[in-house]
């Protein structure tokens, strides 16, 4: 360092100084946002913060401002605490007439960070640097610290910046502790330091910031702080914005639809056209807080003392909290530490002053809708009467009569807003009752026909008797007997056959059938039995003995060797009549004796091959896959969704047609069929058939003991020859 040439005292001690800072600030960001502040009311057009975290514990932290800078005689003001610069008879910053501050207690922000900081500045006068070293052993507890007067001072990453600029500020703050603080903090800091201030949406002055946690290559550039509010996700707004550069250019966009978790509708989603409101002052005449300041206001004038009052800004509800609803309407949707959705932030000349006023209206309601609102209410720091402001101008004096003027003004436009959401809900909930009446009715339709087909299918019932039970039954579902709407598939396979169950299950998919139909364990990425907290065989009869599941059976003797599967086709030979399953069998021996149907069985398996030939295809698509798509669209029918589409059953010209068109059987094939069976099934056909056909591990052991004992045999029978 170079030699001291000038020095400025504080006007307190280094003990007051000290237990002053911790009292008005609660974390680091709060005492950084006032640092911020003094460059803005110093005219600055950008102020740039640097963070360098890559060691937590001993972390820089500097500040540089382009605005007036200070004068030898504005140092001399800077060590006096509690100067109120709204006073000052000639200002030597450059301000728009409206500073922030009136306590002269924001320098105290830098202390708070660390003892040991440098400051350095521009002014028309001169320049100037400066240095403050209060680390421990340096002052005393009684002592004055002391600005010092230096020529060097540390070179930080920004000198470009500062050489740049003609007056300004700048301060390099060194030794910031910013341990438990995490990625996610230090991460949030740009939105947090944004909600500090109201600025132009696209104008002067703007508040530039880079945090450096890691040797990052390239450097990081620097990113104007911006807010982070997710319009997107609101259902209503109530808007005032008289200069036009404040308004937030969301709320000048096209309004588009958004969408509410309704589980009841088609779809599970409610589409909602947010409203806009201009923000009118009501009296309401209901509101208690009116008869405490009726002396004070004058309604009709808008005024408080004599003094106009405004009111200006936006409050809205958000149309969901359900946190992956709320993303897909606006990605900026945050709920956590760092940033709370259920909040009314009050500025004050362009500042934060208070985040807490949505838990002082004292309505029930406010939180569970998600109020969140960026009001401006200036009265609250009028320079012609008293400041009601807390030290750390983080909070306002609540049984000061202008709070309570701020609730009665503010809590009309909360109740609209609470009014609207709940209106929203009862929309949703009307709709969701005529669609479950609807969806009543159509599983009724459904159950009627499909019991109608299932009578008709026992010829050995008379006629007559079939038509009187059907009569009796539809009758008594008549009243409030809701039936089963859900319908679904269950495939049944061995994890070894796993292959031909994936063809089944993708191939439905692919014609619009949707995962969460079709109960299937070895999809890729399935964990609906991992994730489930009962036991496998619970989940499986909770699939199996639903009564509009459709059960698939893949048996081979894989089938046989695994209890699950037995268990599954236990559940379904006890559930269901063999009208309600379908099977698709790799050989004829393996089919467990109680799922035999009496019918003809289609098998895989035919003379130690398996290929998709002509029978086979139309087995597939009239035996398994359409009866699979029709079950599905009896529940998308009562659901109101979108069918899903059937297979083609291929028809074959005669074999003299076919040759005279250079056609094979397999050119008449489903496409859909024909690729999912070569690219899932044809291309590892011979690895899963060697498995399949190799003997059980007992036959292999004894045909290869025998062969060992062969081969003895064959060496004793050539020794005794030879000898």
């Amino acid at each position: 360092m170079a030699a001291r040439e000038d020095n400025a005292e504080f006007t307190f001690s280094w003990l007051a100084l000290q237990l002053l800072g911790r009292g008005l600030y609660s974390n680091p960001w709060s005492a950084l946002s006032e640092l911020v502040a003094n460059g803005l009311d110093a005219g600055a057009t950008a102020v740039h913060v640097h963070i360098d975290a890559r060691d937590k514990a001993n972390a820089t932290v500097e500040v540089i401002d382009n605005g007036s800078g200070m004068s030898r005689a504005d140092i001399a003001t800077y060590v006096k605490v509690g100067h109120n610069k709204r006073r000052d008879p000639n200002p030597s910053d450059i301000t728009n007439g409206r500073p922030k501050g009136r306590k002269g207690i924001g320098k105290l922000a830098a202390l708070f960070l660390s003892p040991h900081f440098f400051l350095s500045t521009k002014h028309r006068d001169g320049h100037s640097s400066w240095e403050l070293d209060a680390r421990e052993g340096m002052v005393q507890d009684d002592e004055h610290p002391q600005l010092l007067s230096v020529t060097d001072v540390p070179q930080i990453d920004n000198l470009q910046i500062w050489d740049s600029i003609e007056t300004g500020t700048r301060l390099v703050i060194l030794g910031v502790d910013l341990n438990g603080f995490g990625t996610q903090a230090l991460s949030a800091l740009n939105t947090r330091l944004a909600n500090q201030f109201l600025l132009p949406e696209n104008a002067n002055p703007r508040i530039m910031l880079r945090v450096v946690t890691s040797n990052a290559s390239p450097p990081l550039e620097y990113a104007q702080v911006q807010k982070s509010v997710a319009f997107g996700n609101l259902a209503s707004v109530i808007e005032a914005f008289p200069d036009p550069a404040f308004k937030p250019a969301d709320l000048n966009s096209t309004l588009g639809p958004l969408r509410i978790p309704a589980p009841g509708l088609v779809g599970k989603f409610y589409e909602h056209t947010p409203t806009r409101r201009p923000l009118t002052v009501e009296n309401d005449q209901h509101d208690e807080a009116w008869a405490e300041i009726d002396d004070e206001v004058d309604r009709a004038a808008s005024t408080y003392n004599g003094i106009q009052y405004q009111l200006t800004g936006w409050i809205g509800v958000h149309a969901t909290i359900d946190n992956d609803a709320a993303k897909a309407n606006d990605e900026r949707f945050t709920k956590n530490r760092y940033y709370n959705p259920a909040q009314i932030r009050v500025y004050v000349r362009g500042k934060l002053a208070s985040d807490r006023l949505l838990s002082q209206l004292g309505l029930t309601g406010t939180y569970a809708n998600y109020i969140e609102g960026e009001i401006t209410f200036d009265i609250l720091d009028d320079d012609d009467l008293r400041d009601i402001a807390t030290s750390n101008r983080q909070d306002f004096d609540e049984t000061d009569k202008r709070v309570t003027l701020l609730r009665a003004l503010v809590r009309p436009l909360v109740r609209k807003l609470i009014e609207d959401r709940t209106e929203l809900a009862s929309t949703i909930t009307a709709l969701s009752k005529v669609e479950k009446e609807r969806r009543d009715s159509a599983g009724k339709q459904a159950f009627t026909q499909q019991l109608r087909a299932d009578l008709d299918s026992h010829a050995e019932i008379p006629q007559s008797s079939r038509d009187e039970l059907h009569l009796v039954i539809t009758n008594k579902i008549q009243g409030e007997v809701t039936p089963k709407q859900s319908f679904r598939l269950f495939i049944s396979h061995s994890r070894a056959d796993a292959p031909f169950a994936i063809f089944i299950d993708e191939l439905l998919r692919s014609h619009g059938a949707r995962k969460d139909e079709i109960f299937f364990t070895s999809r890729m990425g399935a964990t609906e039995v991992l994730l489930d907290d009962r036991a496998l065989n619970e989940v499986v009869k909770r699939n199996i003995t639903d009564d509009n599941t459709l059960i698939f059976y893949l048996t081979s003797k894989n089938f046989l060797a695994s209890q699950y599967c037995l268990f599954e086709g236990g559940a379904g030979w006890a559930t269901r009549s063999v009208s309600e399953y379908l099977k698709l069998n790799l050989d004829y021996s393996s089919i467990p004796k109680w799922l035999t149907n009496g019918k003809g069985e289609a098998l895989l398996l035919a003379d130690n091959t398996i290929e998709l030939t002509p029978d086979l295809h139309n087995y597939l698509v009239d035996g398994i896959l359409n009866p699979m798509v029709r079950h599905l669209n009896l529940g998308r029918d009562i659901s109101g969704s979108d069918r899903v589409t059937e297979f083609r059953s291929a028809e074959y010209p005669i074999s003299t047609e076919m040759r005279a068109a250079g056609k094979q059987p397999s050119d008449y094939f489903d496409r859909d069929i024909s690729d999912m069976w070569q690219s899932g099934i044809a291309d590892g056909i011979s690895d899963y058939l060697r498995d399949y056909l190799a003997p059980p591990l007992a036959e292999q052991r004894i045909a290869e003991l025998e062969a060992e004992l062969s081969n003895l045999k064959s060496e004793n029978k050539n020794g005794e020859s030879a000898s």
